[in-house]
């Protein structure tokens, strides 16, 4: 079958002769076929690029969303740290105050305040094991941490309404300014013998002339010398409970003298059998010496 042609006539407007364009008609045909293919692919390339510049513009939005999120977990988890540390030092100071408090039995007085401090009351942790959230688990920690430390302080706060007078009588702040420097417990002697000894107190080092305040209301049942202890004032505070302050400079109260709670009593000094400036502080129950750190609520 020969060839068909389509032929195109170009007639100029000056007096040329007329050009002409032959066309094949399989080029007609596939040209017919190819267009709107063509047509269609580039609509739909079209709608591809919009479709992923959207995505990009879309990611690019995400990506700026996900560093602020990550910005607020750091932020809501240092907050959480910081809450988390204030229910420690809540919770060690109730812990505190519920073994000072929480003493129904006079009689077992001795055996409480000779053990160490409780560990914090911390409330029953139920996190939910589904969560992979360590902001959502820290937070519910915290929350239940904080309604057991409610519920532990509204206890404290009904003893303590009942037991004024009793902690009227405890010994529970710092006798003088100064440094600890030696603490309750077997020590070498300070004096170069090199013997092992029990140190019955805590000595608190200062200048001397600063003044010793006594810690609880109580009576004066002693003032005066006694072998080691250079000048020494011993209070009866009540309830088995008594202080004694040795190697003052000065005494400033008597026997039988009834005192308030912070009252200047002596003056550190470096009396009797002594190193150095300090006040050596003991706590007695039941005339048995124990840990005076136990009964001091200041830092």
């Amino acid at each position: 079958m020969a060839n068909r042609f389509y032929t195109i006539m170009i007639v100029p407007e000056n007096a040329q002769k007329p050009r002409q364009l032959h066309i094949p008609a399989w080029l007609i045909r596939v040209s017919l076929i190819l267009l709107p293919i063509l047509f269609l692919l580039a609509i739909t390339i079209l709608l591809d690029y919009r479709y992923i510049a959207s995505q990009v513009s879309e990611n690019r939005d995400l990506q700026g969303e996900n560093r602020k999120l990550r910005q607020d977990v750091q932020l809501y988890q240092s907050r959480l740290d910081s809450m988390e540390s204030s229910l420690e030092r809540i919770e060690n100071f109730s812990s505190r105050l519920k073994m000072i408090t929480n003493l129904m039995d006079r009689d077992q007085l001795s055996q409480q305040l000779e053990s160490p401090l409780p560990s914090s009351v911390i409330a029953e942790k139920t996190t939910d094991t589904k969560s992979n959230n360590p902001v959502e688990i820290n937070f519910d920690q915290i929350t239940n941490r904080s309604y057991g430390l409610e519920q532990n302080l509204h206890e404290l706060y009904e003893l303590l309404s009942d037991q004024r007078s009793f902690l009227n009588a405890l010994p529970t702040k710092k006798p003088a300014d100064g440094v600890f420097t030696s603490g309750f417990g077997v020590r070498v002697s300070p004096m170069g013998d090199g013997a092992e000894k029990m140190h019955e107190g805590l000595d608190i080092a200062g200048s001397i002339g600063t003044p010793i305040h006594t810690p609880a209301a109580g009576t004066i049942i002693f003032a005066g010398k006694k072998s080691g202890y250079g000048q020494i004032v011993m209070v009866d505070h009540g309830y088995g409970l008594e202080t004694w302050y040795g190697h003052t400079s000065r005494i400033l109260v008597k026997p039988g003298q009834k005192i308030k709670r912070g009252q200047t009593i002596a003056l550190i000094g470096n009396s009797g059998r002594s190193t150095g400036a300090h006040v050596h502080y003991e706590v007695h129950v039941n005339n048995i010496p124990v840990d005076p750190i136990n009964y001091i609520l200041e830092n």
